[in-house]
C-alpha cells in the first residue's frame, strides 16, 4: 500500500481527488489537511508518506513554501493546483509530478503509476480494471462505501451530477461519479457497452432487443441512441445467431 496525504483548502478539490484514489487499491489514505499551517504542524518524518497531494493557492502559506518543508517527510510529491504559472516553482522545490486541475482519472492514474512502477508489466489501472469488484461512495447512505462486484451491476445510469448503479438485486446505488469515470474505470471489460450518452449496461443482462430499444433484466429499457448505432449493429452482427440454411 502507498500511503498519502491530502494537502488543500477547497473540499470539492479533496472529494475530486478521494473519488479517484477509491478506485486504485493500492493508495491508503492516512490524512486529509484543510489547513496547510495544521499540515505544518501534523506531518513529520514518523508518518511514513509515502505521496503528498498538495494545492499551491492557499491561505497564509503557499503549496511552494509548505513544499520547502514537508518535501523531506515524503518520497513523492505531487501538486494540484488550477493554474499553469507555478509549474516553473514546483520543480524548484523538487515536485514529482504536475496535475492541472481538472485532471481526469487516466491523467491521475497515469501519473501514478509512473511515479511508483510496478514490478510486473501490470499498471496500477490495469490492476483497477483486472479485479472483480470496486468500491464506491453511496449517496443515500450517507456516503457508506458499498463493494460492488461487476458481475451485480446490470447497468450505469447518468443523472444529472451522480450516476445511478444498477444492481440485480433490484438495489440501486448513486455515486458521485461522471459516465466518463465509469467508462475509465472498466477499461477493457468486454461485458460493458455503451450504446447511449446516458446508460453503459451489462450486455449480460438484456433481456430483449426490440428494434433499438433495449430492455435490461431489471425491466430498464432505452433507446439507442443515434451515435451509437453503428457500435450496436457491430454488436448485434458479432452475437446474433444466424442460419446456415439457404433461403
Amino acid at each position: 500500500m502507498l500511503n498519502c496525504i491530502i494537502i488543500d483548502d477547497e473540499q470539492f478539490s479533496v472529494d475530486a481527488i478521494l473519488k479517484y484514489i477509491e478506485l486504485l487499491p493500492r493508495l491508503n489514505i492516512l490524512a486529509i489537511y484543510n489547513s496547510p499551517i495544521k499540515a505544518l504542524e501534523c506531518v513529520s518524518v514518523e508518518s511514513n508518506i509515502d505521496l503528498i497531494f498538495m494545492d499551491i493557492d492557499m491561505p497564509f502559506i503557499s503549496g511552494i513554501e509548505l513544499a520547502r518543508a514537508l518535501r523531506p517527510k515524503t518520497h513523492k510529491l505531487i501538486f494540484t493546483t488550477s493554474h499553469s504559472k507555478y509549474a516553473f516553482d514546483a520543480f524548484e522545490v523538487e515536485g514529482d509530478a504536475y496535475l492541472l486541475k481538472p485532471f481526469s482519472f487516466s491523467k491521475f492514474s497515469t501519473t501514478i503509476n509512473r511515479l511508483f512502477p510496478s514490478n510486473t508489466n501490470t499498471t496500477i489501472q490495469d490492476m483497477a480494471h483486472e479485479a472483480d469488484y470496486f468500491l464506491v461512495k453511496n449517496k443515500e447512505e450517507d456516503l457508506r462505501i458499498v463493494k460492488v462486484g461487476y458481475k451485480e451491476v446490470i447497468a450505469f445510469e447518468s443523472s444529472h451530477n451522480y450516476v445511478k448503479i444498477h444492481l440485480a438485486s433490484n438495489k440501486t446505488l448513486t455515486a458521485y461519479l461522471t459516465i466518463k469515470d465509469i467508462l475509465e474505470l472498466l477499461g477493457s471489460r468486454n461485458e460493458f457497452k455503451q450504446f447511449h450518452r446516458a446508460f453503459i449496461i451489462s450486455t449480460d443482462c438484456i433481456n430483449y432487443i426490440e428494434g433499438n430499444t433495449i430492455r435490461m433484466n431489471n425491466n430498464l429499457s432505452f433507446t439507442v441512441g443515434e451515435s451509437y448505432r453503428e457500435n450496436f449493429s457491430f454488436y448485434l452482427s458479432d452475437k446474433l445467431l444466424k442460419t446456415s440454411r439457404k433461403r
